[in-house]
């Protein structure tokens, strides 16, 4: 299988099965729950990238000393490469595959090559903590594993972490302007809308976790 092809099976699967077993509990499509799936699953996705990250950050470092010079002035065929290139089935778990994607991400943003930078221990922070909470949250809007209460408290928690920390990822990478000799058109892409989905989606996130705590109850998960 090509990268791509694993990423989307992932993503679409491990999205589809929380919303099936809502669907089958409660019998309702919920948008709330359905984009809070879809958002919490993607999450934990990155998390464990976000875990290669830190393990491998030396082969990281290495590869994009090679990648920044072969791909300068063209550094979105670089992630282009990456997600066309193929993996074996025993590759698809394994912490030196995901690291490529780092290696990748590294020729648009510097820091994720550096193991001294705040984007770096952002996202390896992001990974180690999230990773759990975000398996808890897509499943206990279903299975209600927690007080309603209880559960807003981990969900705002775990959403605010994530928005806060976009934010200032976001902000050191405007001020460090590293944005420059790239077009805007493969920033807008690749560093525009993924950190565009962890800005907006955990505000959706709060939200959803407000509605628990003061309903002191699951109902912003329970209806058509």
């Amino acid at each position: 299988m090509r990268i791509y092809q694993v990423v989307v099976l992932a993503v679409v699967l491990g999205t589809a099965a929380p919303i099936a077993l809502h669907h089958q509990e409660h019998g309702v499509l919920n948008p709330h729950q359905m984009g809070l799936a879809f958002f919490l699953w993607l999450n934990a996705i990155i998390a464990f990238w976000e875990i290669c990250l830190f393990f491998r950050i030396d082969l990281i470092e290495e590869q994009y000393a090679e990648f920044k010079e072969a791909y300068r002035g063209r550094e979105l065929d670089r992630v282009k490469d990456f997600f066309s290139s193929k993996v074996a089935l025993g590759g698809i778990l394994s912490l030196t595959t995901w690291a490529e994607i780092w290696s990748s991400y590294a020729v648009f943003d510097e820091s994720y090559a550096d193991r001294k930078s705040y984007g770096f221990f952002i996202d390896v922070g992001n990974g180690f903590s999230t990773l759990v909470p975000s398996l808890v949250c897509t499943y206990g809007m279903t299975f209600h594993v927690l007080p309603p209460r209880a559960f807003g408290i981990l969900t705002i928690l775990l959403c605010y972490q994530m928005w806060y920390g976009t934010l200032v990822y976001f902000g050191s990478f405007l001020k460090n302007r590293r944005y420059r000799g790239h077009r805007l058109s493969n920033l807008a892409l690749f560093v525009g809308l993924s950190n565009g989905i962890w800005f907006t989606f955990p505000l959706w996130g709060m939200w959803a976790a407000i509605r628990l705590i003061y309903d002191n109850g699951y109902a912003v998960f329970l209806t058509g």
